[in-house]
């Protein structure tokens, strides 16, 4: 053999043997890099599984229609960083393991790197899910093994040789874009310019009255152990519910169900405006959710987005998720576990179930934090006492006042935020007064604020508190207010109506525009009075110099009133009519002109 080739060879030996422990070296470091990354990712499971509750979506937060696409493009991005927080697992397990191999030695190679991979994302899924054993973790690890898969080919091509580098970033940028244009298609046909043609129910003061009734005379909170109640509701009673929640929201929304024995279907519209343009997010379901002695069923027959129909391929591995998800969810569990049979008819749809035992922070899941935490508990005490205090100390003979019960409770809510969140004592304030001057069954959202001994005649005083000589508008005002903070404005301003559309049926004391004004005054003291820092303040320093009625509660006393439910319908045309409408025009216009609220 010439000289040369035998120095070529060695050449290529002593190559050989170098090139070994560098690759050796490399392993070392990605083994490591992979250690330390899959500690990352598990610290980043527990912490989010102990701070579970605080990722829920409050289910009220979806009413509006912007917060639902921001909600939708939230899914979106969560289940992309779902994917890339994986793609490092599957790149340093397939660098740690010797995949450049090729035949049998390197497919078993690249099948550990994937077990390798598998195993970290099924061990941090199941840390953050809190188990395993779950259609909903099987359904989760679908992303985080999509980007284990795609690291993992990453770091197999890396391998390869220099050029299959240079051809890794045509070959990613040829995927990304495909994933983009996908994506924009499935947008393009699911949003359309028009929604379903189908007419929404339309609501009534009377059929509110009527499934009102009928909801709280089976009301699973009254029931004792072993005690059952059945429920049965019409197609158009659930069409109503829909079209009286759904208008609770945005605009340009509609939803109808459809019900035959062992069958339902929906169909929802969406109004969404991209850009200027107002393009609808139209849906329709048709399948069965059924009940059993407490196990849940859900099939899909029939799915359609958009223009897009959804095959039942990609639909039905999704139906035991769903129905795990929703048996194991903390907002709908409860429910679930109380029922015992749930089924559908011609036209109906029945449910049996025993009591039901809402959980503790369901109203938050429902509607937010409301800042009625332990700190504005604590506050909320202190106004409390403090309110009770100043009515006893009154010279005999003297009653408390609307505009004395507002200073004292915010001149202790401006001192105490010297040093603490003039918000919060706003809020704590708009709490005592509530429970105070309003109904004391706010303290039933709050928590136990009412101080012991009871001080019942102090209690009394402030129940007979007037405000333009009308005690109940008082209770309307500090009522809409303390429901504003608890849940939202668009809820107290719905629960002032419905009361309204009660007390005009037959023996009610009649529907009242002045009493709407009343909660509309409410609502906005307490969304000015807790809207920020600055407002808040404000509110504090207005009161300080004393109060005007004026300011805060405009003249009501030439509103209608008493107008019974025919009477309302006639010549105002119901709730939502010409008549009606310009009158909630002019309660907005007078609450505008107070200078609280300006």
């Amino acid at each position: 053999m010439p000289s040369n080739e035998r120095q070529s060879v060695r050449l290529s030996r002593e190559e050989t043997e170098y090139s070994a422990p560098v690759r050796r070296r490399h392993r070392l470091i990605a083994w490591i890099a992979l250690a330390a990354y899959s500690t990352f990712l598990v610290c980043r499971a527990l912490l989010r599984h102990r701070a579970g509750d605080a990722a829920y979506v409050p289910v009220w937060e979806l009413q509006d229609s912007h917060r639902f696409t921001a909600w939708i493009g939230g899914l979106a991005f969560a289940g992309f960083c779902a994917f890339a927080c994986f793609v490092p697992v599957g790149l340093l397990a397939s660098l740690a393991v010797p995949c450049h191999r090729r035949g049998w030695r390197g497919f078993a190679a690249r099948l550990a790197a994937l077990a390798i991979a598998g195993a970290v994302a099924v061990l941090v899924l199941t840390i953050e899910n809190g188990s395993l054993w779950r259609p909903t973790t099987a359904a989760r690890l679908v992303l985080p093994g999509l980007g284990c898969l795609f690291g993992a080919w990453v770091g197999t091509t890396w391998l390869r040789g220099r050029r299959a580098r240079l051809w890794l970033a045509p070959k990613i940028a040829v995927l990304v874009l495909a994933a983009a244009l996908l994506a924009a298609l499935v947008l393009w046909l699911s949003v359309e310019s028009a929604p379903l043609p189908f007419e929404a129910a339309h609501v009534t003061s009377a059929e509110k009255r009527d499934l009102v009734r009928l909801i709280r005379s089976k009301n699973p909170r009254s029931l004792g152990d072993g005690q059952t109640h059945t429920l049965r509701l019409t197609e158009h009673d659930v069409n109503v519910l829909l079209s009286w929640g759904l208008s609770l929201g945005s605009p340009d929304r509609k939803a109808q169900v459809d019900f035959a024995p062992d069958a339902a279907s929906l169909a929802v519209s969406i109004g969404v405006a991209p850009g200027n343009t107002r393009r609808y997010l139209n849906f329709q379901l048709t399948g069965t959710v059924r009940i059993d002695n407490g196990d849940l069923m859900v099939r899909v027959d029939r799915c359609r987005l958009g223009r897009m129909p959804v095959p039942s391929w990609l639909i039905d591995p999704w139906c035991p998720v769903v129905a795990s998800l929703l048996r194991h969810d903390r907002r709908s569990k409860p429910f679930l576990d109380a029922i015992r049979t749930a089924q559908t008819g011609p036209d109906w749809i029945e449910a049996t179930y025993a009591r039901v035992d809402l959980p503790p922070g369901f109203r938050e899941d429902l509607f937010g934090p409301a800042g009625a935490g332990e700190e504005v508990l604590a506050s909320t005490r202190a106004q409390v006492e403090q309110l009770l205090a100043a009515v006893e100390k009154l010279p005999r003979g003297r009653r408390p006042t609307f505009g004395m019960c507002l200073e004292t409770a915010f001149a202790l809510a401006r001192e105490r935020s010297i040093e603490t969140n003039a918000v919060t004592e706003n809020r704590a304030a708009i709490f005592a007064l509530g429970v105070l001057l309003g109904h004391s069954r706010i303290e039933e959202f709050l928590g136990p604020v009412l101080p012991e001994p009871p001080h019942a005649a102090a209690r009394r005083a402030l129940w007979q508190v007037q405000v333009r000589e009308r005690a109940d508008w008082t209770k309307h005002f500090f009522v809409s207010a303390a429901i504003a903070l608890l849940s939202d404005t668009v809820i107290s301003d719905a629960a002032g109506l419905l009361k309204e559309e009660f007390d005009a049926d037959t023996g009610g004391s009649g529907f009242s525009f002045a009493d709407l004004l009343a909660d509309r005054a409410g609502t906005t003291f307490a969304v000015r009075a807790t809207r920020d820092e600055a407002s808040a303040r404000a509110i504090q320093d207005r009161l300080a110099h004393g109060f005007q009625v004026d300011d805060f509660f405009p003249p009501a006393d030439d509103l209608p009133e008493g107008i019974s439910d025919a009477k309302l319908t006639s010549d105002y045309g119901g709730v939502g009519g010409a008549r009606y409408l310009h009158l909630i025009d002019e309660i907005e216009r007078r609450i505008a002109a107070c200078a609280a609220y300006r």
